[in-house]
Formats: structure tokens, C-alpha cells, sequence
């Protein structure tokens, strides 16, 4: 008897997502749309709005497609996080996980987008992207922290893809505009000086607010000799941190949350 040979990667099945979520008036929910293995769910919260970003799948591998599109308005405050860190696991077809991130801002609405950290497994591949764009008087913190490995089960040297890019624009303008991409021997690359200097932990924050001039000193206080901020305008302050372990890169991103937040750290960090 003759048995047909079969591809079993070509019937692997595919974790497909989509969030589009409105906030307008006083941090109230205008529309909300959720599909696939992307939930939301919205914690009691004294001020503005909390949504809570979950991927049922359980993380992310090659061939997976999520979309996200957020629009506040008006005075809207809204925080997104997650509810856990993120996962990318190793592709066995080659192919990368998309992940698509839009965030408008209108008026003078305000958004904290906080997603845990992205965890890169060996053979990992992702191909990410967020654009922001804001209004001149929105107030946006942009937090995207990524740790490559898994230090504690002796993941020490990973190879994969991880490619990202951030742009921000105001009033249509782009304000920064930051790719990355890591390909091939990652935890090779991290060694090098000019990359990590031997990091396997990193995370980008953007704050365009009034109060970034104020927070720049003591936004400085909290970092460590690997990791810089810079004030590329009055009201727009981006830093990059590098850390040994995730651990100690939230020993800096806690606190410096925590500060610009004013004490309103999502429920998810901490638990």
C-alpha cells in the first residue's frame, strides 16, 4: 500500500486577532469590536479607562496575525495593557508572527499603552509594527519592553527574527521613528557593545506630555549606566533601557511608571 506523504506544517492551524476599541467623552466606551483569539476586558477603574488585552492562543508563532486599532477623542484617558507577557515561540515553518498596532489620538485625549513584556524564544520569529499618531495637544506614554530568551531554563543563546518598528507622528508630522531588527545568532548580536553590551533585556519609552521637561531628571534617577534618555523636544522625551534580565529591567520600568502614571500602575504589573 502506498501512503501519500503529508506536510503536516501546511494543516498546523493559525491564531488570527483584531481589537478596535473607541473611547470619547469622559473615558467612555464608544465602540468596541473583538475577534478571533484577541479579548478585552475593562477593570473598574476611579478615573479614565482601563482595557485589558488578552490572547487566548497563549502566544504567538509563525503564520499568527493580530490587529489592534485604538482612537480616544475628546477627554478621554485610556490605558491598554496585557494581561500577562507576551510569547513568541518557535516558527516551524520559517514564517513570522505579525503584530499590527494603530493608536490615534484626537483632541486632548490621553493613552497609556502598556503592554507586559514580549518574551523571544529560540527560533522565535515577529515582524511588529505601531504607529501613533496624535493631535498637538494629546498625551501619550508609549511603553514596549521585550526580553530575549528564558534565563531561567538556561535559554542563554537564541536565534530568531525580531523586527519592530515604532513611528509617532503629530498633527501628521513624523516625530520619531525608530526599526529594529535583530536576524540570525540574536543573543551574538546583544553581545555586542553597540547593541546591548551583552543585555538580554530591553524596553522603549516614549512620553510626549506638558510634564516631560519636569520628569527628565528625575526620569534619569531611575536608570542604570547601559540605559539613556533624551528630550528631543519640550513636550517629547524617548529613552531606550538595557538590562542583564527582565528583572532588572522592571526595577527600572516599574518605578518610572509608576511616577509618570501617578501611581495608577495597571493591576497586571503587579500581580
Amino acid at each position: 500500500m502506498y501512503l501519500e506523504k503529508i506536510d503536516i506544517t501546511d494543516q498546523l492551524p493559525r491564531a488570527h486577532g483584531a481589537l478596535r476599541l473607541k473611547s470619547a467623552g469622559k473615558s467612555k466606551i464608544r465602540n468596541l469590536f473583538q475577534q478571533g483569539s484577541t479579548k478585552a476586558l475593562f477593570p473598574r477603574k476611579v478615573n479614565g479607562l482601563e482595557c485589558v488585552v488578552i490572547n487566548t492562543s497563549g502566544g504567538l508563532t509563525g503564520g499568527d496575525k493580530f490587529s489592534n486599532i485604538i482612537e480616544c477623542e475628546d477627554q478621554s484617558k485610556l490605558t491598554v495593557t496585557t494581561q500577562g507577557c507576551e510569547r513568541i515561540y518557535k516558527s516551524n515553518d520559517g514564517s513570522a508572527a505579525i503584530v499590527e498596532n494603530k493608536i490615534v489620538l484626537k483632541n486632548t485625549a490621553s493613552i497609556y499603552w502598556l503592554p507586559q513584556e514580549t518574551i523571544v524564544f529560540d527560533q522565535g520569529k515577529i515582524k511588529r509594527e505601531l504607529k501613533v499618531s496624535l493631535s498637538s495637544e494629546a498625551e501619550a506614554l508609549i511603553v514596549e519592553p521585550v526580553i530575549f530568551g528564558r534565563l531561567a531554563m538556561g535559554e542563554t543563546n537564541i536565534s530568531g527574527c525580531f523586527d519592530d518598528t515604532i513611528e509617532v507622528c503629530v498633527d501628521g508630522k513624523i516625530i520619531f521613528l525608530d526599526k529594529t531588527r535583530l536576524s540570525g545568532n540574536i543573543s551574538k548580536l546583544l553581545k555586542r557593545q553597540a547593541v546591548a553590551a551583552g543585555g538580554s533585556a530591553t524596553a522603549s519609552i516614549i512620553f510626549k506630555s506638558k510634564r516631560a521637561k519636569l520628569l527628565l531628571n528625575r526620569f534619569k534617577d531611575h536608570l542604570n549606566s547601559y540605559s539613556g534618555v533624551s528630550l528631543i523636544k519640550d513636550n517629547f522625551l524617548v529613552a531606550r533601557l538595557i538590562a542583564p534580565t527582565g528583572y532588572e529591567l522592571r526595577q527600572m520600568l516599574v518605578p518610572i511608571i509608576t511616577e509618570i502614571t501617578d501611581k495608577n500602575l495597571p493591576k497586571a504589573w503587579r500581580l
